[in-house]
């Protein structure tokens, strides 16, 4: 009977040291994993894998915390075999950081590891139903004193001995730090592509609009001076002076244009705001527009709802200035992965190959700056017209651009 406790001593023993040697084995990995990583999302994903795939915990879920919004979100969730635990979505859940976020806000705030025991971690019901956490491991990703995200490992009673436990807070460790770094490098980026939208918009204003509404007060002061003495010579100056006011009109419409709100934009201000663009800026007031926003918008990056409202505005200054349309209809439908923008008008028409092969018409310029953009967010662009006929404008891109 002894020997055969020794014999089973022995045996455990031995489990735990292999068990060891493949859990340093994951974690270093791991390291190679997260370095190569090329944003945010693969590292959620390389860490997902190897708590799953690879230690083989039933279940883990991964958000990262928006400083700004001090909330978490970005959730991608992971079950044993790999698969998504729920749909891979990029923010729709958002846990506040305050004591509404439940336990999973809690260990953030206190940084230390939590466990949910019967009771669900979140207070958020979609969590909770897509990712069933209940009974979970919370271990906040803590960069320096900044809190960067959350790790939630499904552990059951025969899963939580220690060496398991201290292999899952080293690759928190791990992915805390790979967090941060990155957020930090993100949020200088943007951090320098304000202070250089900025300046080039400055520039824009000072070389353009400055320039040419100096020029109209010196050419107004000379009229007034001559309103009296010679009036038969104002026509040209203020002829002058009316495509002067024109250009820096259309140069101030760009420069709107190139700008957009910080607010959260919803399907009802999207709406709204185009609009007021095609009312009070196009001065389209015998233009019927017509909207059909469906699906997920909430699910659109905030790039992609920036772009897709550029392109809108693009398309309708060609349908108010140079279609002749009485009605265009402005659909939007984000399914799943994919968005598609199809904005259609009954105006005059035109042949899409002869205009774009035109390098100087501002018009056709516009299309073109549709099409960049729209390949710049990795979707496609078709343009469908014939003199007569109307225009069909069709763009397809990734929900995340």
């Amino acid at each position: 009977m002894r020997v055969f406790s020794q014999l089973l001593q022995r045996l455990v023993q031995d489990e735990q040291a292999s068990r060891g040697y493949h859990d340093l084995t994951v974690l270093h990995d791991l390291t190679a994993t997260l370095h190569d990583a090329a944003d945010i999302e693969a590292v959620q994903e390389g860490v997902l894998a190897a708590v799953t795939a690879r230690l083989g915990f039933r279940r883990a879920v991964i958000g990262v915390v928006d400083e700004e919004q001090e909330v978490i979100t970005g959730w991608l969730g992971h079950t044993r075999a790999g698969q998504p635990a729920g749909p891979l979505l990029s923010h729709p859940a958002r846990l506040p950081l305050s004591p509404a976020g439940g336990l999973v806000a809690e260990a953030l705030r206190e940084q230390c590891i939590r466990r949910a025991g019967q009771v669900p971690c979140t207070a958020n019901e979609w969590m909770n139903r897509h990712f069933g956490m209940e009974g979970c491991l919370i271990l906040p990703l803590i960069w320096g004193a900044r809190p960067v995200g959350v790790l939630l490992v499904e552990v059951g009673e025969h899963e939580a001995d220690e060496s398991r436990l201290l292999s899952l807070e080293a690759i928190a460790r791990q992915s805390a730090s790979v967090l941060g770094m990155m957020s930090t490098r993100l949020r200088r980026a943007q951090e320098r592509a304000i202070r250089e939208e900025r300046a080039r918009i400055a520039r824009d204003v000072h070389d353009t609009v400055s320039q040419s509404l100096f020029g109209l007060v010196y050419t107004l002061d000379g009229c007034l001076k001559l309103l009296d003495s010679d009036p038969a010579a104002l026509e040209p100056e203020l002829q002058w002076a009316l495509r002067a006011a024109e250009e820096v009109r259309a140069e101030l419409r760009q420069t709107i244009l190139d700008m957009w709100p910080e607010e959260d934009v919803t399907p009802q201000t999207f709406e709204a705001d185009l609009r007021h663009y095609a009312a009070d800026v196009l001065q389209s007031a015998t233009l019927h527009l017509l909207f059909d926003v469906r699906g997920d918008f909430t699910s659109l990056s905030a790039r992609a709802r920036r772009s897709l409202y550029r392109i809108c505005q693009e398309a309708l200054t060609n349908v108010a200035h140079h279609a002749a349309a009485t009605e265009a209809s402005i659909c939007l439908d984000v399914n799943g992965r994919r968005a598609r923008l199809v904005i259609r008008d009954n105006g005059r028409g035109f042949e899409p190959q002869v205009a774009l092969a035109q390098p100087h018409d501002e018009t056709h310029f516009g299309l073109r700056g549709i099409q960049a953009r729209t390949r710049s967010l990795g979707g496609s662009c078709d343009i469908f017209s014939q003199p007569g006929a109307g225009t069909t404008l069709v763009v397809d891109i990734p929900v995340v651009a």
